[in-house]
C-alpha cells in the first residue's frame, strides 16, 4: 500500500467521528420530520435506504469525482454523462436490493406507483449527490488552500536559505579580505629576500622566487567568477614541483606531462594542486625506475588528471585528512554532475584519475 493511501486512511479515521455525528443529526431530523407528518416510521426501510444513499455519497465524492472526473477536466458533457450513468445504475441497484431484502410488499404494485417511486428516488438520489458534490468541492478547496500555504512556506524557507547563503558568502569574502591584510608587505619582503640571496646563491634565489609566485597566485589570482585560468593553475603546479626539486637537491623522480592546450579554459583555484601535494607528501619519489607520473590531458573543454606513484615504505595508507573531502565538496558545488574522481589505494601503489568538464 502506498504512503498516500495510508495517509488517506488515517485521515478518514480521524474525521469519521465528525461524519458519524453529522449523519446522526441529519437522519434524526429527517426521520422525526416524516414521523410528525405521517405518524408512521419503517425502521428497516430507513436503515437500508439511508445506508445505500450514504454509500452513494462517498462513492461519488471519493471514487467518481476524485479518480474518474479528474481525467476529463474541461469536458462538461463527459462529466454529465458519467453522473447520469451513476444515477441510473444506483437506482437499478437500489430497487434490486430493496426487493431482495424488504420483499415484494414494499415494491410498487402499479405503473403509477412505479412512476412515483422512480421520481421520488431520482430526486432523492440527486439530493444526496448534491451534498456529495458540495463535500467534494470543500475537500478540494481545503487541499488547494493547504497546497498554497505549503508553497508559500517553502518559498519563505528558500528565501531564508538564500539570505543565509548570501550572508555566508559575505562572511567568506570578508575572511578572504582579512587574509590579505597586508599582502604587499609579504611580497615586498620576499622580493627583498630574493635580491639579497641572488648575490649569495642562485638556487636559494630561485626557491624564493618560486615561493613568491606561488603565494601571489594563492592570494590574488581569484576572479569574480571564483575561477582562474587553467594555464595559471598549471603554472602553479610547475612552481610547486620546482620548489620541491630544489628542496631535495634535484633528486626527486617526477614525470610531469601536459597534453593539450589550456588556453581559454577556467577552473576553480588550487583544485589540482590538492591532489598533487599528496604525491610529494606520501609518495616514494627516490626510485628512478618507478617515477611518480602526473599527467594532465586537455581536450574539447575537458580535463583529465592521472596520478600514479609508489608509496613510501613507512606509509602504507594515504592520510588524506580534509584535503580530498574538501576538494570533492568544492567540485560538487562548481561542477555538479560534471566530474568523477576515482582513487585506487593499493598496498604499495597509489593512483587516481580526475575527469572534469570545464566547459558547460
Amino acid at each position: 500500500m502506498s504512503e498516500n493511501s495510508n495517509l488517506n486512511i488515517e485521515r478518514f479515521w480521524k474525521i469519521s467521528p465528525k461524519h458519524l455525528l453529522g449523519w446522526s443529526i441529519f437522519i434524526t431530523y429527517e426521520v422525526a420530520y416524516v414521523y410528525l407528518m405521517t405518524g408512521t416510521a419503517d425502521f428497516w426501510n430507513y436503515v437500508l435506504n439511508y445506508s445505500l444513499n450514504i454509500a452513494l455519497f462517498y462513492f461519488n465524492a471519493h471514487v467518481l469525482l476524485e479518480h474518474t472526473l479528474s481525467k476529463f477536466k474541461g469536458s462538461a458533457w463527459v462529466s454529465l454523462l458519467l453522473v447520469l450513468i451513476e444515477i441510473i445504475l444506483f437506482l437499478a441497484i437500489k430497487f434490486a436490493i430493496n426487493r431482495l431484502i424488504l420483499g415484494e410488499e414494499h415494491m410498487p404494485k402499479s405503473a403509477i406507483e412505479l412512476h412515483k417511486a422512480l421520481l421520488g428516488n431520482t430526486v432523492r438520489t440527486i439530493y444526496f449527490l448534491g451534498f456529495s458534490f458540495a463535500y467534494w468541492f470543500a475537500i478540494q478547496t481545503y487541499k488547494r488552500n493547504r497546497k498554497i500555504n505549503e508553497l508559500e512556506t517553502q518559498k519563505l524557507i528558500e528565501q531564508n536559505e538564500k539570505i543565509t547563503l548570501q550572508k555566508n558568502l559575505l562572511q567568506s569574502r570578508n575572511a578572504y579580505l582579512q587574509a590579505q591584510v597586508n599582502p604587499h608587505l609579504l611580497f615586498n619582503t620576499l622580493n627583498f629576500m630574493y635580491n639579497t640571496s641572488a648575490k649569495v646563491s642562485e638556487k636559494l634565489a630561485e626557491t624564493i622566487m618560486n615561493l613568491s609566485d606561488m603565494m601571489r597566485y594563492a592570494l590574488t589570482a581569484i576572479d569574480k567568477d571564483d575561477k582562474v585560468s587553467l594555464d595559471k593553475e598549471i603554472e602553479h603546479i610547475h612552481h610547486y614541483i620546482r620548489l620541491n626539486q630544489v628542496r631535495f637537491d634535484e633528486k626527486l623522480n617526477v614525470d610531469f606531462r601536459i597534453e593539450g592546450n589550456p588556453d581559454g579554459l577556467r577552473i576553480i583555484p588550487l583544485a589540482l594542486i590538492t591532489l598533487i601535494e599528496n604525491v610529494f607528501q606520501y609518495g616514494n619519489l627516490h626510485e628512478a625506475r618507478q617515477p611518480a607520473i602526473i599527467k594532465i590531458k586537455i581536450q574539447d573543454g575537458k580535463l583529465e588528471l592521472d596520478i600514479k606513484n609508489q608509496k613510501r615504505a613507512n606509509r602504507r595508507t594515504h592520510g588524506h585528512g580534509t584535503g580530498i573531502p574538501n576538494l570533492k565538496e568544492r567540485l560538487d558545488i562548481y561542477y555538479p554532475g560534471r566530474y568523477s574522481l576515482d582513487i585506487n589505494d593499493e598496498e604499495n601503489i597509489y593512483s587516481l584519475t580526475l575527469k572534469l568538464t570545464l566547459n558547460e
